[in-house]
């Protein structure tokens, strides 16, 4: 009898696991809407070190991806308030959620960063918190995020480091990061390490990627 709660109980575990990790992933429902809120109080001090490491004081057009309820997007705007700055997420439960916030050029909308729809080297600024190892197709994500970025434009990514060695471990190896990059028309300029949390700075290279 013991055996089978101790199997019972594993298997709520991994159904419970499989749960949070789908609710990262593609927040929906009450469960999505209470884990947005645990995740805000977790990163916001991450994002607003990864914010504090950007070069410029003005960006003109800012894209924020995989923005949950918004939080980091009212950061940036926070931070750069003369800025257009569009948050997106491909999770319907987000945007509504992130809709409810009212700030002057501050959007949000529901796009697949593989296929975001916007024209060709639109933004200044492109963000990405705690989600770029979600992302179902890396190569396409990237190359999108690099026909929509400007020439002289930065791409920031901001995580935690485990969350790499769990979702793609091979990228914990900077080596084999920058080669993915290049091979998409990317440049790693740096990448900077706090604690548990890993920032780094990209832009775009001048070779002409074939789609």
């Amino acid at each position: 009898m013991l055996h089978i709660i101790i199997i019972i109980s594993i298997i709520l575990l991994l159904l419970m696991f499989h749960s949070l990790i789908q609710q990262s992933k593609n927040p929906s429902g009450f469960l999505g809407k209470r884990m947005m809120k645990l995740w805000n109080r977790a990163y916001i001090p991450m994002f607003v070190w990864a914010i504090r490491h950007l070069d410029r004081t003005f960006y003109p057009v800012i894209l924020d991806v995989g923005v949950g309820n918004g939080r980091s997007t009212i950061l940036l705007k926070e931070t750069f308030p003369r800025s257009t700055v569009t948050g997106i997420d491909i999770s319907d439960t987000a945007i509504a959620q992130a809709k409810q916030i009212g700030m002057v050029n501050l959007n949000f909308e529901r796009r697949d960063v593989r296929e975001t729809g916007f024209s060709d080297e639109s933004f200044d600024l492109i963000t990405a918190f705690q989600t770029h190892f979600h992302w179902q197709d890396l190569d396409a994500s990237f190359i999108e995020l690099r026909r929509i970025l400007k020439s002289d434009g930065m791409l920031l990514l901001a995580c935690e480091y485990n969350k790499l060695s769990y979702f793609l471990p091979k990228f914990q190896s900077e080596e084999v990061f920058k080669r993915f990059l290049l091979s998409i028309g990317f440049e790693l300029v740096t990448s900077q390490r706090k604690g548990s949390w890993i920032l780094y700075k990209i832009v775009k290279t001048l070779m002409e990627v074939q789609s």
